[in-house]
């Protein structure tokens, strides 16, 4: 059986205080018991090209596969998330999105179907 991606479409940073150095703001760890883990977007980065942006996500999210339990984290760039969720939308007519629940210190997932 094939084991399920999680695609995370950005993962935000932040500037380290003592190092000045960018490092992940959050913690994406614990999304992994979902599946393997697949950054899309690098941090920071910002598009004015949107041709580029779907051109990337697309090309990330061409095997995104419901049945097998692939999912999506929605962080970062909110025109990185609005593409990614388009796509899925128009490509499959649905998709799951996890989202971290704080009470439980977890993701869980919604399925979402457009």
């Amino acid at each position: 059986m094939k084991t399920p991606k999680v695609y995370i479409t950005q993962i935000p940073h932040r500037r380290d205080p003592e190092t000045r150095a960018f490092v992940p703001s959050v913690n994406i760890a614990p999304a992994a018991e979902h599946g393997e883990l697949v950054v899309m977007m690098p941090p920071r980065a910002s598009f004015h090209a949107t041709s580029d942006l779907v051109r990337q996500l697309r090309e990330h999210l061409q095997f995104y596969d419901y049945e097998a339990g692939d999912c999506l984290v929605a962080m970062g760039d909110p025109a990185v998330i609005a593409v990614a969720c388009a796509i899925l939308g128009k490509s499959n007519g649905r998709f799951t999105i996890l989202k971290w629940d704080r009470n439980v210190g977890r993701y869980l997932p919604a399925h979402i179907q457009v």
